[in-house]
């Protein structure tokens, strides 16, 4: 059976070199996660990766600025993961942050949900949510943009 899904899986019959290894590492960082642990018993082999945050491959400044809408001024809330976007707190039935709330950089706009697990969605940077472009359950990807701010 040849699908997609088997496609993005890479078969780990040996260890990667150590330029794969560094590109994973890029990747896990950028995805925002922190650790990766590939095992084939078969073979007799695990290969146990683990990230700081604060390396994402990326130059400082440009790795902690937020990023612009185009041309606008505003600032694009991009998820952190993949998942279900919920724009409504699960326990208060009230939305995170509508159009004209007022956020601080850090605040939780939106969460993300795949089964049980729940990751929060945050504001880069202070400012006022002006526009909110995703949609509520919509299965959304690593670095979707969700909503606009425009920063303080």
């Amino acid at each position: 059976m040849n699908n997609r899904s088997e496609q993005l899986v890479p078969h780990f019959d040996r260890l990667p070199e150590p330029d794969q290894i560094t590109q994973m590492a890029t990747w896990l960082a950028q995805a925002g996660l922190d650790s990766l642990e590939l095992t084939n018993e078969a073979a007799g082999l695990k290969l146990r990766i683990r990230v700081g945050q604060a390396d994402t491959g990326l130059p400082a400044a440009q790795a902690a600025a937020p990023q612009a809408h185009a041309g606008a001024g505003h600032v694009a809330v991009r998820t952190p993961y993949f998942g279900h976007l919920c724009l409504t707190h699960p326990l208060r039935d009230a939305p995170f942050a509508p159009v004209g709330t007022k956020v601080a950089q850090g605040d939780v706009v939106a969460l993300l949900t795949l089964d049980s697990l729940q990751v929060p969605v945050t504001a880069p940077a202070a400012g006022t949510v002006v526009d909110v472009v995703g949609q509520p359950g919509a299965l959304v990807g690593y670095g979707a943009t969700v909503m606009h701010i425009q920063p303080d």
